[in-house]
């Protein structure tokens, strides 16, 4: 049995969308120690991650190192997030990396991602459970520290776009072991309130700060309030399970305050526009209010009532009388329609033998048609005949004349014919068989008698 030969392009190709299709390599996380680091002027990173008994090559594209809050070294101990390809031109296995993290925070990385696809696969992230924002709050509750710039800057920020809103504020921890619980204590008695919004912000910090926001509990309580809940924690690539878990999401504690509020400024200008418009429409009404009324005025019925009664009562004796002669007119219709019928009647008998003696006409006029052609053809064909008999070449032998032949060619001249060759001549009463003996050549000429030798 023969076996296919692969080329090295399609040999690679076959690895790579091998990899490429596997999902179990899609999204890993893998623990080394970065060597070779290099800091690409186009922002790629490039680096080799290695242990004790073997080495990876790994990238992370710019759109990525940009986001990363930390910058390799040699020699540190990382846990990259990542999917495994390979790179066509080299023929190389790698590692493109989206994420990566010092190997100090390897633990709450990995208790993170754990906890995330847990979730995840339990729906607590599904689409179809987030409920809309309201458009317009009245009553907003926050949830943050009890001093700090994030705080002030969400109080500020729902004072200046909204200050129709009633906001009530709930200090709570935000960071530490005893956060979580403090937060959901929080959460509970926030959604008992039932506002319109629950707005939960703390401002950036590190990982470690943040964590209290990604504790399991949390997020099922925040899953299972009844009010909307809107999360800005942190800063725009600080992202913890609280943020896939609520309502909205927001980059910044500020941005989570503007999410939830319309600006007041734009609602009195819109409203300022509906308002001229709405007066526009409302003397446009009443304009044609008065034009309508005006024509109403006018209406000789509204002025007399009892002018439609009078013209009811002419019209009732006008269709009275009207069916009074219905039986003449009846009478009148019928007949008419019978003189129609007898016009009708005479017109198609009329009509019948027109046609019929046009047919006759016609007919005669075919077959009369007919005989004139076939006596015409008669005397051309007589006529065509007559000619052709008189052309015919019998008649030139009848005359005297013969046809020499020479091997079954007919002869024209005596130049084509050699001395020794057995010629057939053909006369009007048979063919003679004959052989050349002798040959004499000349010139014919007009009016020139013939010289017997």
């Amino acid at each position: 049995m023969s076996r296919a030969i692969y080329s090295v392009s399609s040999l690679v190709r076959y690895l790579k969308e091998t990899l490429d299709h596997d999902m179990r390599v899609q999204s890993i996380l893998v623990q080394g120690e970065i060597s070779n680091f290099t800091n690409h002027r186009s922002g790629h990173w490039y680096f080799t991650l290695k242990d004790a008994k073997a080495r990876i090559s790994c990238v992370m594209f710019a759109s990525y190192a940009c986001r990363c809050r930390i910058l390799p070294k040699e020699g540190m101990k990382v846990i990259v997030k990542a999917s495994l390809s390979v790179y066509e031109t080299s023929g190389q296995v790698q590692l493109y990396v989206n994420q990566l993290q010092s190997d100090g925070l390897g633990d709450y990385y990995l208790q993170y991602e754990q906890l995330k696809q847990k979730l995840a696969a339990e729906g607590l992230f599904d689409p179809q459970h987030k409920k809309p924002l309201p458009a317009y709050p009245q009553h907003i509750v926050l949830i943050s520290a009890k001093e700090g710039a994030a705080v002030e800057d969400m109080r500020h920020t729902l004072a200046r776009r909204w200050p129709l809103a009633k906001v009530t504020f709930l200090p709570s921890l935000v960071q530490g072991k005893d956060a979580a619980i403090d937060l959901i204590a929080k959460l509970k008695e926030a959604d008992a309130l039932r506002p319109d919004v629950i707005l939960l912000g703390r401002g950036g910090g590190s990982i470690e700060d943040l964590w209290c926001f990604n504790d399991e509990q949390l997020a099922r309580c925040i899953f299972a309030c009844e009010s909307v809940v809107v999360s800005g924690v942190g800063h725009e690539t600080d992202t913890t399970l609280v943020d896939y878990v609520s309502d909205a999401r927001a980059a910044t504690p500020t941005a989570a305050a503007e999410l939830v509020t319309p600006n007041i400024m734009v609602i009195r200008r819109n409203l300022s526009i509906q308002r001229q418009r709405m007066g526009q429409s409302i003397a446009k009404c009443l304009a044609e209010g008065k034009r309508s009324l005006r024509r109403f005025q006018d209406y000789r019925y509204l002025q007399d009532p009892l002018l439609y009664v009078k013209d009811e009562q002419l019209r009732l004796a006008m269709m009275t009388r009207e069916l009074e002669q219905f039986p003449v007119r009846l009478a009148m219709e019928q007949h008419c329609l019978q003189e129609q019928k007898q016009r009708l009647s005479l017109s198609f008998q009329k009509q019948e033998k027109e046609l019929h003696e046009r047919y006759h006409h016609l007919t005669w006029r075919l077959r009369q048609g007919i005989t004139n052609h076939k006596q015409n053809r008669r005397k051309q064909l007589a006529a065509l005949a007559g000619l052709l008999d008189a052309y015919s070449p019998l008649k030139i032998l009848h005359r005297g004349y013969a046809v020499v032949y020479d091997k079954g060619q007919m002869m024209k001249s005596v130049t084509r014919i050699k001395k020794g060759a057995r010629i057939d001549i053909c006369m009007q009463d048979g063919i003679l068989h004959t052989e050349v003996n002798d040959k004499e050549e000349f010139t014919w000429q007009r009016n020139r008698p013939f010289n017997n030798q």
